[in-house]
């Protein structure tokens, strides 16, 4: 007997669904795909226990007869190819007919439909053996799919879904993509009984991005509509400055497909020329592409989140002019309004008085400025506030690539490297702190700051020769074993703000923030929801209050614990704690003063491991004489 069989079309149907069917999400996109190409105006989804036991997606699209309905499910059943010349014009968003087939091979399926002419509708169900029978149904018009008990047949697959909360998150997103992707159509999205988002049909897609993102997220994109050759790409990108730390939030649509493409990332990217973020920052995007659809392979990945163009430069070329005029096309910011010019019999607007309100916070002589130090400030004050002050206003490092620090001191030689500075008048420094000269780490251990290179690498003296802090990595450092040590003693000190700060953010992050508000409470963020795409910031923990605002924090990690997608529930989860700290951390190419590098050196040596940042990377690096002799040529 040969060795060689053919596999029964059950084990063939499971094998494909591992391809097609990764997650739960990946149900919810090829059911919403198929109900938007049946001409759905409104399509519903619930979903239960993180889509494990329900997913439910109903619409009230074409319908279909009991003979298609059957034929559905036999793989490779589909009604939108019938040649092969179809593959050189696919305009669907679904055509190899294996979405449907797979996913009842791994679950409980049934499936309602009734075309619209037709008086009475079909039930069609799918036994365990792979057999499939029909009957007759009162459906309303359109489809209903119902998949329970998802992967109940494949415990291995089941087994590596992450937690019920990241699970919903990627559905979310799932039902966020195709929404984008169509706004001319409804959706409602339910989640064990909660509405998590309800957006109307035959809106706009600026509409549709203030209704996902909220408002401020839609004032900050500007306007793309450009056309060239046979390609139309329309939509919105980021303004100059408002960007996002990964490129998650660039979404590219190519004849209303979702799909990533590193020829319009490169395309973007090329577009904003010499106003481009730093490296590590993106602008969000919503970059839709409409072309000829010979010009492209839509069929290079199972999931179909990949194209392949006959022209790759072409388009990035077109993105790149496309984003371009955007940018020189952006609207003068508009002046407030004079409230001097305004009758005194009139009325003034409550925009113009809040826009204009401020809040001014001084220290006194003999009152401990906690207040002030609880409020994360949009300016510093000038120098002139301080004047009846006692405390010596410190200058900044000076604008040069390698800074001079002062080493002037009666009482103490101190050995330092003679560095030269571009600007001689450079006002004294305070005194150092004191490094205390029992450190927890027993080896070599900066001894005196000499400089700063790039406003990023702490320059200093060592036992065994020239040593570079990466600023960044050591305050990383600190801020995680100061958040860990007071995890552990269960009581995380919290830094209340005197204003509350508001904060918009896109659906998907609320729902995820609020889905782990132990965890952020734990870290000692006190945060509320305030209704559709807004929340309340009214604390931050404590070791936050002198890093960056809150404004910029909390979004940077959720962005992060989105991409990873591990964390637990608790207080002392130590992978969040680190993403927290490498968040509010001190940025490369941040300037710090002299005693701000200092106490950042004082901090680090009082660190548990204060070579390592959270993530691994070294904190600092020795070059040791012996290889600077080397290098010069002494040795």
């Amino acid at each position: 007997m040969g060795k060689i069989q053919v596999m029964s079309r059950d084990l063939a149907n499971r094998i494909a669904a591992g391809e097609v069917i990764e997650r739960p999400a990946s149900v919810v996109k090829e059911l919403i795909e198929n109900a938007i190409d049946a001409g759905a105006k409104r399509v519903f989804i619930q979903i239960e226990r993180a889509g494990t036991r329900l997913i439910q997606v109903r619409d009230d699209g074409c319908g279909m007869s009991e003979e298609d309905a059957l034929l559905s499910l036999q793989p490779h059943g589909t009604s939108k190819l019938k040649d092969i010349s179809d593959l050189d014009n696919i305009l669907t968003l679904g055509f190899r007919g294996e979405a449907l087939p797979s996913i009842a091979s791994v679950s409980r399926f049934t499936l309602k439909t009734r075309e619209k002419e037709a008086a009475l509708g079909t039930k069609i169900s799918y036994a365990p053996d792979g057999s499939v029978s029909g009957e007759p149904d009162g459906s309303p018009a359109g489809t209903t799919v119902e998949v329970r008990d998802l992967f109940y047949n494949t415990p291995a697959r089941k087994k590596f879904l992450k937690s019920p909360a990241t699970e919903e998150h990627h559905i979310e997103e799932a039902v966020l993509t195709l929404a984008l992707g169509h706004p001319e159509t409804g959706f409602e999205l339910r989640i064990d009984n909660r509405v998590a988002f309800i957006l109307a049909a035959d809106s706009s897609l600026e509409v549709r991005i203030r209704e996902l993102f909220g408002k401020n997220f839609a004032a900050n994109m500007l306007k793309i509509d450009h056309r060239e050759n046979n390609l139309h790409i329309t939509g919105f990108v980021g303004s100059p400055g408002f960007t996002r730390p990964s490129r998650k939030e660039q979404r590219i649509f190519i004849n209303s497909r979702a799909v990533e493409s590193p020829a319009v990332y490169r395309g973007i990217r090329d577009g904003f020329g010499t106003l481009a973020p730093e490296s590590g920052r993106f602008p969000p995007a919503v970059i839709c592409l409409d072309m000829d659809p010979s010009e492209l392979d839509v069929n290079v990945h199972p999931a179909k989140r990949e194209v392949r163009f006959r022209s790759e430069f072409t388009v990035t070329r077109a993105v790149a002019a496309a984003v371009g005029n955007a940018l020189r096309g952006m609207a003068l910011p508009v002046e407030k309004e004079d409230f001097s010019s305004l009758p005194l019999s009139g009325k003034i607007p409550l925009d113009n008085i809040l826009d204009a309100a401020m809040v001014h916070y001084h220290a006194k002589n003999d009152v401990q400025p906690t207040l002030a130090s609880s409020v994360f400030e949009e300016s510093k004050p000038e120098e002139d506030d301080f004047a009846d002050s006692p405390v010596p206003v410190v200058e900044p490092l000076p604008e040069t690539s390698v800074q001079m620090l002062d080493k002037s001191n009666d009482s103490q030689d101190f050995p330092v490297l003679q560095l030269t500075d571009r600007d001689s008048t450079q006002a004294p420094y305070a005194p150092r702190m004191n490094i205390p000269e029992t450190p927890v780490f027993g080896g070599d251990w900066p001894e005196t700051v000499l400089g700063v290179y790039d406003n990023t690498y702490i320059l200093c003296s060592g036992k065994e020769g020239l040593m570079l802090i990466d600023q960044h990595a050591a305050h990383e450092r600190i801020l995680f074993e100061q958040i860990v040590a007071a995890a552990e003693k269960g009581n995380v000190p919290a830094q209340k703000l005197l204003l509350p700060k508001t904060l918009e953010l896109p659906r998907s992050q609320i729902s995820y923030l609020l889905n782990h508000q132990e965890l952020f409470s734990g870290l000692g963020f006190d945060i509320e929801s305030a209704g559709g795409n807004t929340i309340l910031i009214n604390s931050v923990p404590a070791s936050f209050s002198d890093c960056r605002t809150p404004e910029e924090i909390v979004p940077e990690m959720l962005s992060e614990l989105l991409e990873r997608s591990e964390i637990r529930h608790g207080t002392a989860d130590l992978a969040a704690a680190a993403r927290a700290a490498c968040k509010a951390a001190v940025k490369a190419h941040e300037a710090k003063t002299l005693p701000e590098l200092e106490k950042l050196l004082h901090d680090l040596r009082a660190c548990r491991q204060g070579t390592l940042c959270p993530h691994g990377r070294p904190t600092m690096i020795t070059l040791s004489r012996l290889e600077l002799e080397r290098r010069f040529g002494r040795r």
